[in-house]
C-alpha cells in the first residue's frame, strides 16, 4: 500500500511550494509541442506552470484529496487538463503522449519492485513512438546521509485561510541493506497565540533505487537512456556527489 497523501491534503500546498525544478520541467515540456502526462502528479505543482507555458497536460494521480485541490485550482486559474484517478502502475489512458514526467522522486514511492516493473512498462505503452519519459530519484548515497533517526523540523508554513501556522517534522530511518526507508512526517497547526490546534502524523516508505538497478529495468523493458543528470541545471551525474538522478529515457 502507498502512502496516504489524502490524509494530508490540505497541508501539502503550504508546504511543499519548492520551484527550483520548473523551469527544468518547462524547458523539457516546450521544446516540442508534445502533449505531456504528469504522472502522480499530485495538486498540480508540475502540471500548472506546464499549462501556463501552453504545454498540454494530462494529469493522473491515486489520491481523490490531492486531485480535488488540482481541480479546485485548475478553475480558479481558468486553465484546463484533462484529470484521472488512478495509481502509477495500474495507467490505462485511451492515448499516448509524446512527454511523460514522474517528478518530486514519487517513482520511489514504489517500494517493490514488481511495482516499479509494472509502472515502467504501462509508462512505455504510453508513450509515443520517439517520445520521452522523465523520472526523479534520490541519489541512494547522498540521500542516505540525512536519514539519521533523528528529528527534524522541515519548516514552518503559514495557512491564511485558517489564519494559523503549520510546522512540519520527518524523522527517517533505513533498513540494514538502506534499500528502504521508513519516516513519518509530523504536522502540527497552531493559532496566533503559539496555541496547539491540532495534530496529525503521515507514515512515509519509499525505496532508494540504485542507479544499476533502474537502469538495468527500464532497458529491459524496451527504453533507452537518452541522458542521467545529476541535478536541474543537467549537471553530470555523479555518485558521490549528486542530490538526484534525473533520467531521460526514450522509445
Amino acid at each position: 500500500m502507498g502512502i496516504d497523501w489524502d490524509r494530508v491534503a490540505r497541508y501539502y500546498d503550504a508546504y511543499a511550494n519548492f520551484t527550483f525544478d520548473i523551469p527544468f520541467f518547462v524547458q523539457e515540456a516546450t521544446r516540442s509541442s508534445a502533449d505531456v502526462l504528469d504522472l502522480m502528479a499530485g495538486t498540480g505543482r508540475i502540471a500548472l506552470p506546464l499549462l501556463q507555458a501552453g504545454t498540454r497536460v494530462t494529469c493522473v494521480d491515486s489520491s481523490h484529496a490531492m486531485l480535488a485541490r488540482l481541480r479546485h485550482k485548475l478553475s480558479q486559474q481558468h486553465l484546463s487538463a484533462e484529470v484521472f484517478e488512478m495509481p502509477a502502475q495500474a495507467l490505462a489512458l485511451p492515448r499516448h503522449y509524446g512527454l511523460i514526467v514522474l517528478p518530486s522522486h514519487s517513482f520511489a514511492e514504489l517500494v517493490s519492485a514488481g511495482e516499479r516493473d509494472q509502472t515502467l512498462r504501462r509508462i512505455f505503452a504510453h508513450l509515443d513512438q520517439g517520445g520521452r519519459f522523465i523520472c526523479t530519484l534520490h541519489n541512494p548515497i547522498v540521500r542516505l546521509r540525512t536519514v539519521d533517526g533523528q528529528l527534524h523540523l522541515l519548516g514552518s508554513y503559514p495557512l491564511p485561510e485558517l489564519d494559523t501556522q503549520l510546522l512540519v517534522w520527518t524523522s527517517a530511518t533505513h533498513e540494514a541493506a538502506g534499500s528502504i526507508v521508513q519516516a513519518y512526517q509530523f504536522y502540527e497547526q497552531y493559532d496566533s497565540h503559539g496555541v496547539l490546534l491540532e495534530r496529525s502524523m503521515l507514515p512515509l516508505r519509499f525505496a532508494l533505487i540504485r542507479r544499476d538497478e533502474f537502469e538495468a529495468m527500464a532497458v529491459a523493458i524496451g527504453f533507452k537512456v537518452l541522458a542521467l543528470y545529476g541535478d536541474y541545471a543537467r549537471a553530470a551525474f555523479d555518485e558521490e556527489t549528486s542530490p538526484y538522478m534525473i533520467w531521460v529515457l526514450g522509445t
